[in-house]
């Protein structure tokens, strides 16, 4: 007799796509990481990147309640105008005059943009992803890491990222969704209590 819960292999690991294919692909149960149009099975994030991942989007979507200039969203596939691979950051954030981007997921560029590193990811985030950000024109990049519980905020000045590390205590403010700001301890401190 079968088990009533089989395991079932992932069934695009390895595959190389275009950004067309991706979004028709049939659900595996499986979430997929694009690296140059080839697709790597992404393992569930441990607690501390989920937990601050809440953190960030309970904030955030705080915010929005008292003014509401958009949408805070988590996982979300991006399609970035140069054409390169389908991103999928923690938190994406657009401005309501930018809604027209999304069509099932977002076809453009986000204002904001949040990721929480892992062992994994800090390479990719810090790197290749952080270039097509600045590149494709987001404004806001925010970088979490739990493993140290730091911080920082990239501001995209055009041909490079202007970063800003929030040492402990510190607030990282938006440059471009006026009175948001957000701490170190108000995204890690409950972890540690």
């Amino acid at each position: 007799m079968k088990s009533l819960i089989e395991k079932r292999m992932p069934l695009y690991e390895g595959r190389r796509i275009t950004r067309e294919e991706y979004l028709d692909l049939p659900d595996d149960g499986y979430k997929y990481d694009m690296i140059q149009g080839v697709l790597h099975m992404s393992p569930s994030p441990f607690f501390e990147h989920c937990y601050a991942v809440s953190q960030f989007i309970y904030l955030l979507t705080g915010y929005l309640k008292k003014k509401p200039v958009g949408f805070a969203v988590s996982e979300i596939d991006i399609l970035l105008p140069d054409g390169g691979d389908i991103l999928r950051p923690d938190i994406s954030f657009l401005f309501k005059e930018h809604k027209d981007i999304i069509i099932g997921h977002i076809h453009g560029v986000p204002d904001l943009i949040c990721e929480v590193l892992s062992q994994k990811t800090a390479t990719r985030d810090f790197g290749e992803k952080a270039e097509r950000y600045l590149k494709n024109g987001v404004k806001e990049y925010y970088i979490l890491d739990p493993r140290d519980k730091s911080m920082q905020i990239w501001l995209n000045r055009k041909t490079k990222w202007e970063k800003i590390i929030c040492q402990k205590g510190d607030m990282l403010k938006s440059q471009i969704l006026q009175g948001f700001h957000i701490s170190a301890e108000e995204i890690f401190s409950e972890i540690d209590e």
